[in-house]
């Protein structure tokens, strides 16, 4: 940074930010015009300031414009459009900046704007570095104005800095603690020298004035690479030990001289002047790399909206939660020496400390909760602490298994900046990543992509792990993490949990690469129980005038002996003392508890605890607990809440949860909830040992709260339950939307609207009269549209349809007559999902006019509503069942397969995800299973449903939890090549998988260890691979042509490949007994062979002219089925090999697929003509049409379990489901892929795509008219189905399956029911806009 001339100073300021002073409060905009560049400002509501997601350089000869815009621009026509604009003369600006160096330089402008007097005033500020140094220079004047002699203390308050900086800077980097530690010698031996020369001490303020602009930069530098920035601070190094060492030699030269103002000779000046000028060059270097840095910041602003995507939950240690101070304090210094004693020892060997996993585990109430939070302040001081997690399982957040990674993932991001670049990097250019997916891209291939690593150790710490998910995903968090250790050096893991077995097992797999430690094993316990004890008996004694040697050294003991090492039995002892009339009656009876461990110790405290609170009141004990331990599992809820939903008044909870406060508390960040001081309490309520006076009957729990939830809604829900004036407003346009919820819905409604069937999918099948009369009364009408509009200013729909799906079959199918209503609830959510969560009013206005009128959700409310948008032609009769294509996928689909029961459908694509869809409403499940890098080839559902596999062209294979959709553990990696084929065993214990490496792998399910060594044998790929029913073989077909057996329990072949196909082995099969094994081959032949002896079993089955693509047996194991590129299926008797009947012609493309259903009755085909076809199994004849749809490849089909659907998978990108008896579409197609579909599995990512343009479509023929003032130009369709006004405003909004024929109607369209039927709109007596709620007429 020079002042020194004018033109050495242009570019050194910046436009920061524009403030407009006028009397219009909304309805403009601000706009800069910068040279030739237009810049749209972002308003800051708090501050009023204009600001850009960029800074602006200005020099002499830049033009700046500011302009106020209003007004609009809607299909080319403008309404309400005015502009005002003024210039700013930059030369001026600059020229004064230069005069004053004042910090922030405004200008004001004065302007007319719509009719009314505006202020603009614009501020410029120099870049950092100009202000620090310019402060720097005045507080150095000040000092020296102070003092007559050469700085006086000067130097030394030079070295403290020195110092300062110099510790700084070796954490930041090790080469510069040689550099420091010279100058820090130095600097003393200036300190005891009684003379100082000035020229001396300037120079050493040189570095005083440099160092903390240097200290950020190396930050900067060490974690992004930056080539300038880098270059100044290893030139400043080199600075650094050249005064070190001229001072050296000038103290030594002149340590006689006691004159401040003793002569210097010519060459030291001159050598003081070239270090100067070396100064001065490296401060104008850092100007010019910050310059730079300021677009980086930007940057990432923008970073940290893509790390968003990663949804972190809030997580975090807290320093009221941690050990008392003075207790564990050996324990925390061993833990945290661990952490970071490695760092020294890098040079060396980088791998030379394996143990880069600490474990520690315990029982109930021993304190890991407090351990944990210690062990992350003393790392956070440290600088160490790269990330946390703290598990809970009352908490919905804290007890997701899918919320840890990509909540750790976020911490490390924030914590270290090269990481965090490369993570947003990836999700800029990945937007199909997920957290689902986060584990292995975001999390271990990054770490190991990284350049730069940090200086020192970051640590992670993830506590109570047993609080979080099952088994099986505790597992797969264990193993990503110790992978991750394993993969970089710098990072440590710390997890606490209980000693459970599924835990011990998962490290056990990583022996001698983590340590573990039992916290009942540390020695200094005893005398922490003591410390703690004597610690929290005090504050008694002070809250109650006991006296100062109260309880006496027996009782002490007593105390400390029967906590058996267990902090919360001394916790809530003290808890429990300090809320009594007379605590030594309390302790007598607390320390007369008998013997037995220490778990049950504390639980008959909690019985005391209890007991002698609650005295008679036992029922109203297990309403409130029940419900606190019910709702706890969602969301904490106030006493009032807790009180609604228990029937009791709020007095009764608030008097109950103040007398147990030993056991229960309020949690101020969660708004009041009340929670459980520790979980042990709810183990312990819920537990089968427990007094039935006050044990807690979890399920009836939850029947209680359901019954609450359903009473609370019938009671609380009304029409416009937050007063909306205008369905032109979209929620999020309705400023005060929250703050309306927060004081028209109460807690207990906003609760029960989103959990009410959370709560009755916990109770088994009853006949429960309370419960049944309340459904009876929540579904009748219009309530059920109270309670969908109540989740549209919520901001809650997109949980409507799996709150629905969540009420128990049970239920539904009752006496009650309420299935139907249900149903239609669910089918409104699917169809009007997008006006109920555009606009609330419009829940109304835009569902109920396009609901089919014979429906009982119509039938009820028709009476109810009036002057409503009216469908005078085309409107439909009945929901179309679930016509809408399902959108997600973008490529084409590759592999079908339905879950065991019927009710899922996976999808594999070359999009390279997974999808999970409803097989009932056609619905997308969650997000889509996006962690393959290349096509997906293969998927299927474990046996019993709960897991999902998939395998890619990218060699990996990935489980997923079919209920989540979160990944379970990390990827399986071995096959070098894509990953053909996959199959789960009969007793879904392995997996195998056929890869194009020619080998085949077997893996155990749970772990997702692989299983021996690969299958190797086959000399091309393998293309399909299969168990024998009992699971004890498994078969492969390859393009070497040959067909092999393998032993499924040691992987050793079994006897000689089967060798006869003259061509690739395309598809190979056991026959339901597993005496037989079928293959199809590009020879055109399928051959049978003895599953026993491999031998062939009579002559190939010929008559195919083609490639024989599928096999498959019959479920009575008697036939055969093929299908061919010859276009045909044909049936083949299973015993003799013989043909039966004529070949099942009608495909004019390659049959792809073939399959049974599950009766044997029908069989399936799917065709490259893009059609799929059902044939009559016995006579082979065509069952009605065929199932038209897709547009193009059909690549697998398959049918539900239970016969009554098929699904098929194209590459038109889509999935249909088909009615198998009525032969028609249950669902339009499951579509998702908008791109073209290259067939190579090695082909590249896809392209990005481009952005839907905004276009409207006029509305041809309607009927009734539209005030002019707001529709202008008549009414237009918009490519979202919404009919605006033309300042945007909401009209209407119409369904999918009406636009085609309301834009452009046909004289007659059969069948008049289709898609493009002709439809026609009434306006007459329409109630919109401020009118809206004309529509309702009244209750029932």
């Amino acid at each position: 940074m020079n002042s020194s001339t004018e033109g050495e100073d242009n570019g050194l300021l910046y436009l920061h930010h524009v403030t407009v002073e006028t009397p219009i409060k909304s309805g403009y905009r601000v706009k800069l015009k910068i040279d030739h560049s237009d810049i749209q400002l972002t308003r800051n509501e708090q501050t009023s300031m204009w600001k850009s997601q960029r800074s602006f350089e200005v020099n002499e000869s830049t033009n700046v414009h500011v302009v106020l815009k209003a007004g609009h621009t809607i299909a080319t026509i403008s309404f309400g459009k005015e502009e005002s604009m003024v210039d700013i003369d930059a030369r001026e600006v600059v020229q004064r900046f230069l005069l004053t160096m004042e910090p922030e330089i405004l200008v004001s402008k004065k302007t007319t704007f719509r009719q009314h007097d505006a202020m603009i005033t614009i501020s410029f500020r120099p870049p950092p570095t100009s202000e620090s140094v310019r402060s720097t220079l005045q507080n150095l004047q000040v000092v020296m104005s102070e003092f007559r002699h050469i700085m006086g203390d000067s130097t030394q308050n030079n070295l403290d800095t020195l110092i300062k900086y110099g510790v700084a800077f070796s954490e930041l980097d090790p080469r510069s603690k040689a550099a420091f530690s010279v100058l820090t010698v130095t600097f003393e031996l200036l300190k005891q020298q009684k003379g100082r020369d000035q020229k001396v001490s300037d120079l050493t303020r040189q570095l005083k004035r440099i160092l903390p602009f240097a200290k950020e930069a190396l930050k900067e530098a060490v974690e992004d690479n930056t080539d300038i920035l880098r270059k100044a601070i290893g030139r400043l190094y080199t600075l650094t030990m050249d005064v070190a060492e001229f001072s050296c030699d000038y103290i030594k030269r002149n340590r006689f001289k006691r004159l401040a103002n003793s002569m210097i000779s010519n060459e030291d000046q001159s050598t003081i002047d070239e270090l100067t000028g070396g100064f001065n060059q490296i401060v104008e270097d850092f100007d010019r790399a910050i310059n730079v840095e300021m677009l980086k910041t930007i940057r990432g602003m923008e970073e940290k909206i893509l790390l968003d995507r990663l949804k972190p939950v809030e997580t975090g240690y807290r320093l009221d939660r941690g050990c008392m101070e003075g207790t564990r304090t050996s324990l925390l210094d061993d833990i945290v020496d661990w952490a970071i004693r490695s760092d020294d020892s890098r040079g060396a060997s980088e791998t030379a400390n394996p143990h880069h996993v600490y474990w520690l585990y315990g029982i109930p109430g021993i304190g890991k909760t407090a351990m944990a939070n210690s062990i992350c302040a003393r790392l956070h001081k440290e600088g160490r602490l790269g990330g946390t997690f703290f598990c809970r399982r009352d908490d919905p957040d804290l007890s997701d298994p899918r919320s840890v990674l990509p909540t750790l993932i976020f911490n490390l991001a924030e914590t270290w900046g090269a990481y965090r670049k490369l993570v947003a990097d990836k999700l800029r250019k990945d937007p199909k990543l997920t957290r689902n997916s986060s584990d292995n891209e975001l999390f271990l291939q990054l770490l190991e992509s990284l350049r730069s690593h940090p200086s020192h150790s970051l640590v992670l710490v993830i506590d109570a792990l047993d609080e979080c998910g099952d088994n099986i995903t505790r597992n797969s968090i264990i193993s990503t993490l110790v992978d991750a250790c394993s993969r970089v050096s710098w990072l440590r893991i710390i997890v606490t949990s209980r000693q459970d077995s599924d835990i011990e097992s998962s490290f056990e797999r990583f022996d001698g690469r983590y340590v573990a430690k039992d916290l009942a094993s540390d020695d200094s316990a005893l005398g922490d129980i003591r410390l703690f004890t004597q610690t929290r008996l005090s504050s008694i004694v002070n809250q109650c005038g006991l006296p100062n040697d109260w309880p006496g050294g027996e009782r002490l003991n007593g105390i400390v002996e029967r906590s058996g090492g267990l902090f919360i039995f001394v916790e809530t002892l003290s808890q429990l003392l300090g809320g009594v009339l007379d605590p030594d009656e309390c302790l007598a009876e607390a320390l007369s508890v008998g013997s037995g461990s220490a778990l049950e110790r504390l639980y008959n405290l909690y019985t005391i605890a209890i007991r002698s609170r609650i005295e008679r009141n036992q029922e109203a004990f297990r309403l409130v607990i029940g419900t606190i331990i019910a709702v706890g599992q969602y969301k904490p809820l106030c006493d009032e809440a807790v009180a609604d939903l228990a029937g009791l008044r709020t007095n009764i909870v608030t008097t109950l949860v103040n007398k147990l406060g030993s056991l229960l508390y309020r949690d101020t960040k969660m708004n009041g909830g009340i929670r459980v001081r520790h979980l042990s309490v709810i183990d312990f309520l819920t537990g089968s040992s427990t007094s039935e006076d006050f044990r807690v009957n979890i399920k009836q729990a939850h029947r209680d709260v359901g019954v609450g939830c359903i009473k609370a809604m019938a009671q609380g829900l009304r029409f416009n339950i937050c007063g909306i004036e205008s369905s032109f407003m979209s929620n999020r346009d309705t400023l005060d939307l929250q703050s309306r919820v927060d004081r028209n819905i109460s807690v207990t409604l906003q609760y029960s609207c989103v959990h009410w069937s959370d709560h009755l999918s916990h109770i088994p099948e009853t006949q429960d009269e309370e419960l049944m009369k309340g459904m009876v009364e929540f579904t009748k009408a219009p309530r059920l549209l109270y309670w969908m509009e109540a989740l549209s200013v919520m901001g809650e729909v997109p949980i409507g349809d799996s709150v629905l799906r969540r009420v128990p079959a049970w239920l539904k199918c009752s006496e009650l007559s309420v299935e139907q209503d249900l149903d239609d609830a669910l089918e409104f959510i699917l169809a009007f999902r997008e006006p109920m969560m555009t606009s609330a009013p419009h829940t109304y206005i835009s569902g109920l006019a396009f609901v089919p009128t014979e429906t009982e959700i119509w039938k009820c409310v028709k009476r109810l509503f009036r002057n409503l948008l009216e469908v005078a032609e085309g409107r439909k009769k009945s929901w179309p069942g679930r016509p809408h294509m399902l959108t997600g996928h973008r490529g084409g689909i590759t592999s079908v397969a339905g879950s065991p029961d019927g009710r899922r459908i996976i999808s594999g694509s070359e999009d390279k995800t997974i999808r999970i869809w409803d097989t009932e409403t056609g619905a997308d499940i969650g997000e889509l299973l996006g962690g393959h890098t290349r096509a997906v080839n293969s998927v299927a559902y474990s046996p019993d449903g709960r897991r999902i596999i998939s395998g890619s062209s990218h060699k990996a294979i990935r489980i997923w939890d079919a209920e989540t959709g979160a990944a379970v553990g990390v990827p399986l990696g071995g096959h070098t090549r894509a990953v053909n084929s996959l199959v789960y065993s009969p007793d879904g214990r392995c997996i195998i998988s056929g890869s194009s490496d020619k080998a085949i792998r077997i893996w155990d399910a749970e772990t997702g260890a692989a299983v021996g060594k690969p299958l190797e044998g086959h000399t091309a790929w393998v293309r399909s691979v299969a168990y024998s029913p009992d699971g004890r073989r498994i078969i492969s077909g390859s393009d070497d042509n040959t067909i092999r057996i393998w032993d499924a329990e040691t992987g050793a072949a079994v006897g000689e490949p089967l060798e006869g196909h003259t061509g690739a082995v395309c598809s190979v099969a056991y026959s339901p007994d597993g005496r037989r094994i079928i293959s199809g081959s590009s020879d055109n032949t399928i051959r049978i062979w003895d599953a026993e002896t491999g031998a062939t079993v009579g002559e190939p089955l010929e008559g195919h002219t083609g490639a024989v693509c599928s096999v498959a047996y019959s479920p009575d194991g008697r036939r055969i089925i093929s299908g061919s590129s010859d276009n045909t299926i044909r049936i083949w008797d299973a015993e003799t090999g013989a043909t039966v009947g004529e070949p099942l012609e009608g495909h004019t493309g390659a049959v792809c697929s073939v399959a049974y259903s599950p009766d044997g009755r029908r069989i399936i085909s799917g065709s490259s003509d893009n059609t799929i076809r059902i044939w009559d199994a016995e006579t082979g004849a065509a069952v009605g049409e065929p199932l038209e749809g897709d547009t193009d490849e059909i690549s697998s089909v398959a049918y539900s379990p239970d016969g009554r659907r098929i699904i098929s998978g194209s590459s038109d990108n889509t999935i249909r489901i088909w009615e198998a008896e009525t032969v028609s579409t249950v669902h339009d197609a499951l579509k998702g892929h908008i791109n073209p579909i290259s067939s190579n599995p090695d082909s590249a990512e896809d392209s990005s795509l481009p952005a839907l343009s905004y276009q409207t479509t006029r509305i041809c023929d309607s009927v009734g008219v539209i005030d002019p003032a707001i529709a202008p130009d008549g009414l237009h369709l918009d490519s979202t189905g919404w009919v605006r006004l033309s300042d945007g405003g909401l009209l209407f909004w119409v369904p999918g399956n009406c636009r085609n024929g309301l834009t452009c109607p046909a004289l007659l369209i059969i069948p008049t029911s289709g898609p493009n039927r002709r439809v026609r709109l009434s306006l007459k007596g329409f109630s919109y806009g401020p009118s809206w709620t004309n529509i309702k007429i009244a209750d029932p």
